[in-house]
């Protein structure tokens, strides 16, 4: 039999799509063999939002490797249905042991390690690849570089000031790491339940102007949040002076606040259960999203919304706004720059009048 191991289609431990459609016995009857010039490994297991502003770079790939490449991305539980899900990945490898096992004899021509921190730096130091970009777990337990192109993102990592004097975006940034040229390729976010969103819609009796407004921010920086009453001072002024439906967004951590609001101030809420797949959705059914430097924020990004984003521990320079955010930055920010403490103070430096202005 010949079969074809360098085949895009080739799966190796079943019969592929082709070879069942057609009917082929075996490869040498296969008129789609489609053999991949680079095998590329992407190691980014983290938080969704950071695996979500990382897509960019599946565009840039095959702009400088061709379309024929073979993409795998090793990917942890959260962000598994997001990668799987996505048209320019080949292989999506959920982060375990068999994966662990797997990738120590498997053989790749570019590794891009794209974390700083274990896990995936010490799985970068067993990847047997030709070329090495990113970062691996060195023999000092500290992160180390593959490549010397590298080292200025680990630099202001180290350093707050650093990070500061560094004005650039983090595709900026992660573009320089894997030594790609950056043309502000865009997000690549899989839009597969369409459906599911149209029914929430009729179901909630939506209209056809909505503005979604993120209620969370994630227990790792509680001061990304803004001000509760503000949120509702904002909504009541929305429903007042504008002629449009409130969708409030949040997940499982924000289910307590959505009923909450939701049941005070009459708007509707999106379901906190929501499968990630499902909630991209749900966000793609608004015409302007008001968010903070959250997953919501991202996703908006990718799905090419109008967004207000409030910014207050995180740096407003390192998103990149394809010209369709704006940007809200609080006064504040520098004294309490990544500061993972909830400040009264500080989730209060936004007012309502600097969101409800940006709204037309």
């Amino acid at each position: 039999m010949k079969w074809n191991r360098d085949c895009k289609s080739f799966q190796g431990v079943y019969a592929c799509d082709i070879l069942k459609t057609e009917n082929y016995k075996d490869c040498s009857e296969c008129k789609f063999y489609e053999p991949y010039s680079k095998k590329i490994l992407i190691l980014k297991i983290g938080a969704i939002g950071d695996v979500i502003r990382t897509t960019p770079i599946l565009n840039g790939l095959r702009k400088k490797y061709g379309e024929d490449i073979h993409i795998t991305w090793v990917i942890g539980k959260e962000s598994y249905d997001l990668i799987k899900n996505n048209e320019y990945v080949d292989k999506t490898l959920l982060y375990n042991e068999e994966t662990i096992l797997r990738l120590k004899k498997e053989k790749f021509d570019i590794l891009l390690s794209l974390e700083i921190a274990p896990p995936a730096t010490l799985l970068a130091n067993e990847i047997n690849s030709n070329e090495k970009f990113g970062y691996f777990f060195d023999e000092d337990s500290h992160p180390s570089v593959f490549n010397k192109k590298a080292e200025p993102y680990l630099d202001r990592v180290f350093s707050d000031k650093i990070d500061k004097e560094t004005k650039k975006t983090y595709q900026e940034m992660l573009f320089e790491i894997i030594e790609l040229d950056y043309n502000k390729e865009e997000y690549v976010i899989p839009l597969t339940k369409q459906e599911y969103a149209q029914k929430f819609k009729r179901d909630k009796k939506l209209g056809d102007k909505i503005i979604g407004i993120n209620v969370g921010s994630g227990s790792r920086w509680p001061s990304k949040r803004w001000d509760i009453e503000k949120l509702k001072e904002l909504i009541k002024k929305i429903k007042q002076e504008r002629d449009y439906d409130i969708l409030l967004l949040g997940g499982p951590e924000e289910e307590e606040v959505l009923r909450s609001l939701s049941k005070e101030l009459g708007v509707v809420e999106n379901y906190p259960s929501n499968t990630i797949l499902e909630y991209i959705s749900i966000v793609n059914l608004c015409d302007l999203i008001i968010t903070g430097d959250t997953i919501t924020m991202h996703l908006g990004i990718g799905l090419n919304k109008k967004i207000i984003a409030l910014f207050f521990c995180t740096p407003p320079w390192q998103i990149e706004d394809y010209g369709r955010v704006k940007k809200l930055t609080s006064s504040l920010l520098d004294k309490h720059y990544f500061d993972n403490q909830y400040h009264e103070d500080l989730v209060n430096s936004i007012s309502v009048e600097e969101v409800f202005n940006q709204i037309e």
